[in-house]
This record gives C-alpha cells, structure tokens and sequence, in this order.
C-alpha cells in the first residue's frame, strides 16, 4: 500500500513540473510573439513617417509608382497632387475606405489594396486602370462599381468570401483574367455565362464537387485553375474547351485522367498533383504539345507506351508514384529541362545524359544500385539529387564521388548522392 502512495505521491510531483514547464514555454512563447508584434508595429511606424515625409516633399510629377504598403494607416493621405502614377500600393494597412479621389487619376493603370478590413470600394469612371488586386480582404461580393472601369484586363480577388459571379462581368469586354481563388464561389449556370468571355479562369480551394454541362460556354478560356476543389469527374462538353493551353487540377479527388481531358489538342500545360491516379490512360498520347506534365504524389505503376509521343515535353514530374521502370523511349524527349522522379520504386533508368537541354533530375528514394556515373559528370546538369538509393560502390568509386561533389560545388551546380 505504501508503494502505491509513493508511486501516485511521485506521479502528481511528476505532472506539476510538466505543467509548469507548458506554462513556461507558453509565457515565453506570448512574450516572443508580443516582441515580434512590438517591433512590427514599430517598423509600421516608422514606414507611415517616411511615406508621410516624402508625401509632402518629393516632385509629384516624378513619380510613376506610389507604395504605401505596410505603413498602419487607417485612412489614406492625400495623394491627389500626384497626378502621374501609375501604380498606386496600399497594401498591409487597416484602411475600411478609400477615397474616390485616389483613383480618378487618368495615368493610374496597377490598383492593390490588399489586407485591409475593405468590405466596399468605389471605383469612379476610369478607361486607363488595368489591374485591380483586392485579395486578402472582407469583400463579399465583387464590387458593382468595377464596371466602370472599362479598360480592365486583370481582376484579383483571391482569399475573401465571394460567393456570386456578377452579371456585369459578361460586358467587361476588356477582362482578360479573373482571380476568385479561396473564396466561396457558387458555379452555377448563369455563373459560368457571366465567366464566358474571360481567357483565364482561377478557382482554386471554392469547394466546387462538380462542373456543369454549359461549361463549354468558356470557349475564350485559355488557362483553368480548379486546385484544391472537390471535383472527381468532368462533364462531356468540357472536351469542347478548344483554346485551353493550362488545366490545373492539383489535389482534387480523380481516380483517373477524364476522357474529356484527351481532346483538348492544344493543351501545354498538365497539372493532377495529388489526386487518386492509379493509371495513366493511353489516351494521353493525343496530347502532342505537352510541355508541363505534372502527375506526382498519385499511385501510377506504369507509363503507357503511348507517352512515347508527347516529345514536346520540358517539364516531367511523376515523383511520389510507384513507377519501378521508365521506359527507354524517354531519351527521345530531346526538350526535356526538368525531371522529377524520386520516392518510387524504380531499378532502371535509362541514361539521360544525352538529353541536351535537361538541367534539373531528381532520382532520390529509389531502388537503383548502378550509379549514374555519366549523369553525374554531365557538364549540363546542374542539379542532380541521388540520394537513398542502395548505389554499389567500391571505396574507390567512394572517393572519386567525393572529388566530383566537390568539383561542381565550386561551379555552382549541386550534387546529392
């Protein structure tokens, strides 16, 4: 009984030190942010009295880019003297308005406001601005007063809580690109018409589980960014999309490439990062004008015999897979600058030291035992990444690796066996 007591007597001394210790490291945890908030606060200070100071004596006609980034103000000062610039920054402040006066400038091309508490904006008649960047703030819709800017070309308002596409947008002729990642975008069928003359669509992380039949409606669209939605199949009119050169699907929910993928001919960029791939279909080989291929951290086996065509390619990343042989037809991919194909399963690569215009490959956590001597002495490649593969070497073979790890660290280039 008195073993108990003493083993319960020492446990409780045992859980009040550890108790004490989180409280510790906790005080010192707050006191190390509320240092870090002190002197940000501080360097915010000191900016505003600098922005201040120069508002009030630099030339105005002089100056073409104004930032007042950064600089803790709550209300913007008067920068209606300045009548030539061109770009105007306010980024990182705490401002909940913005005078119309600050955008009537008939020289202002580049407006960003974002990190503000901004819910509204007022936008005055304006054919010069171009770009308008309002991320990062409290908007909850688009703001009905961008119409009037006539001449807009590229709308950014990725991180607020935008659910509506606006009909307006499908009369901004002008719109070229239209940023709503990380927002709460319902896609519906009149949303996708408002979308329809935009040429580059961007709704990643929006919770989007599925896209609707008149998204063929997007013919002028050339880049789509659906990553980090839901989405796990494609509808059939989407093979209708004939300008699309850039389809980003990374870290959605496919088990396969959709059909409707292998009929847009003209695509160049390819991007199903973290999906549930299991198989890379045949189809792919229509794809001629691939230059990015971007299929890592899925559970491809294989490469299709079909892949053979796509000699367009720059960019090739399959790593994070279970591929455990790379076909030999790879080293007619004379384009090939960037390769990445570490964390599989593979004994056999082909030699790729031959390819002109590869600068980057990463064979890393593999199962190859005969070291890429050729690879390795390449006076092309400037990085190369071996590492975790069970390499038979001699001690001779040791030292002579060493000397070439060396040797290329001097010009610059890196080396990782």
């Amino acid at each position: 009984m008195k073993k108990i007591v003493f083993f319960l007597f020492f446990l409780f001394l045992a859980k009040a030190g550890y108790t004490q210790k989180l409280k510790t490291v906790s005080a010192r945890r707050d006191s190390l942010f509320r240092v870090w908030q002190k002197r940000n606060d501080s360097l915010a200070r000191i900016r505003q009295q600098e922005r201040l100071h120069f508002l009030a004596s630099a030339n105005k006609d002089s100056v073409f880019v104004l930032d007042l980034s950064r600089c803790d103000f709550t209300k913007l000062p008067d920068i209606s003297g300045f009548k030539k610039v061109r770009s105007l920054k306010a980024s990182g402040n705490h401002l909940k308005k913005i005078p119309v006066s600050c955008l009537e400038s008939d020289s202002l091309r580049n407006v960003v406001f974002s990190n503000n508490p901004l819910k509204k904006i007022r936008f005055p008649k304006n054919s010069t601005i171009t770009f308008v960047k309002l991320s990062h703030d409290r908007f909850r819709r688009i703001p009905r007063s961008i119409k009037r800017l006539k001449n807009l070309k590229t709308l950014e308002m990725e991180y607020n809580h935008i659910k509506r596409i606006p009909r307006f947008l499908r009369k901004m002729t002008a719109l070229e690109e239209v940023n709503l990642n990380f927002n709460a975008v319902k896609l519906n069928k009149r949303a996708v018409k408002n979308l329809s003359g935009v040429k580059s669509i961007l709704l990643a992380g929006n919770h989007l589980k599925q896209l609707l039949e008149n998204v063929d409606e997007w013919q002028s669209a050339k880049k789509l960014n659906f990553a980090k939605n839901e989405l796990s199949s494609l509808p059939a009119s989407f093979g209708n999309l004939d300008s699309l050169r850039i389809l980003i699907f990374y870290k959605n929910r496919f088990d396969t490439i959709p059909a409707e993928v292998f009929r847009l001919h003209r695509l160049v960029q390819l991007d199903f990062y973290y999906n549930q791939l299991k198989a890379i279909p045949p189809a792919i080989g229509r794809l001629t004008n691939l230059r990015q291929l971007f299929l890592s951290f899925n559970h491809i086996s294989v490469l299709p015999d079909s892949m053979r065509y796509l000699t367009q390619l720059r960019y090739l990343y399959i790593h994070h897979n279970q591929l455990k042989v790379i076909p030999s037809w790879i080293k007619n991919f004379s384009h090939l600058q960037r390769v990445g194909l570490g964390y599989n399963q593979l004994f056999y690569v082909p030699d790729l030291s031959g390819l002109k215009e590869l600068k980057e490959l990463d064979l890393q956590h593999n199962n190859l035992s005969q070291f890429p001597w050729k690879l390795a002495e390449s006076p092309r490649i400037r990085i190369l990444i071996l590492r975790n593969n069970p390499f038979i070497l001699s001690p001779a073979d040791r030292e002579r690796l060493q000397r070439l790890v060396k040797e290329k660290r001097a010009y610059g280039y890196t080396l990782i066996p």
